[in-house]
């Protein structure tokens, strides 16, 4: 474990607690002043999401001579959407610039708010899906069934090292598997957004040092 994740994760387990004592012993500030939307917890997601868009280009810069066009391109593309999520988060500069919805989205928003994840697509809003439904399948697949075939499989070895795809280590799955449990503490409907940074963070630490690290690390290629 390098040091930047050992600084990290236990900030991460300090971060998770304060946000469950005050969503214990007051609900009304915890979900008036810390999750409210532009409030710190949002703003700490939106700084997680851009931090990583920009770790997602530097890589494809600096990688882009030794490992291909394919493979920087997977960069930028994950760095798009990364960039996406923090502007999404943002609500495309709204909650800076206090612009008004337009009328269309507002209507097929539940916060008439001009984002994508609060739209409502048959009766669920875009967030219900992507974090009640999408990480629990893909988390699974993403975190445990992948690394598993990984270093068994040679043919999902290629494909992952040559579509850039980061891989979790052991502690990494650890830390979203104890997240999820840490998140039955919390009593809030809100505590998704607590989730939300805490799992980005696991990104962001994934990315930063993952299972298949010898493709993303320059002192592993030939000069």
């Amino acid at each position: 474990m390098k040091l930047f994740e050992k600084i990290m994760y236990p900030l991460l387990v300090l971060l998770i607690l304060f946000y469950t004592y005050h969503a214990r012993n007051n609900a009304y500030y915890f979900e008036s002043e810390l999750a409210v939307e532009g409030g710190p917890l949002q703003w700490l997601i939106i700084c997680t999401l851009f931090f990583a868009s920009i770790m997602c280009f530097y890589r494809a810069s600096i990688l882009k001579p030794f490992r291909g066009s394919l493979f920087s391109g997977c960069l930028v593309l994950a760095g798009f959407i990364f960039l996406g999520f923090g502007m999404d988060e943002m609500s495309w500069g709204q909650i800076i610039f206090k612009f008004e919805t337009p009328t269309f989205i507002a209507d097929r928003n539940s916060m008439r708010e001009m984002n994508i994840r609060h739209l409502v697509i048959a009766g669920f809003e875009i967030t219900d899906i992507i974090f009640t439904l999408g990480i629990k399948i893909l988390a699974t697949l993403y975190f445990i069934v992948l690394p598993f075939f990984y270093s068994r499989l040679s043919q999902i070895k290629n494909f992952v090292n040559r579509f850039a795809i980061p891989l979790p280590r052991y502690t990494q799955t650890g830390a979203y598997a104890i997240t999820a449990i840490m998140m039955s503490f919390i009593p809030s409907d809100l505590r998704y957004i607590v989730f939300e940074l805490v799992f980005y963070w696991i990104l962001v630490l994934m990315m930063y040092n993952p299972l298949n690290e010898e493709v993303f690390c320059r002192k592993s290629l030939i000069r």
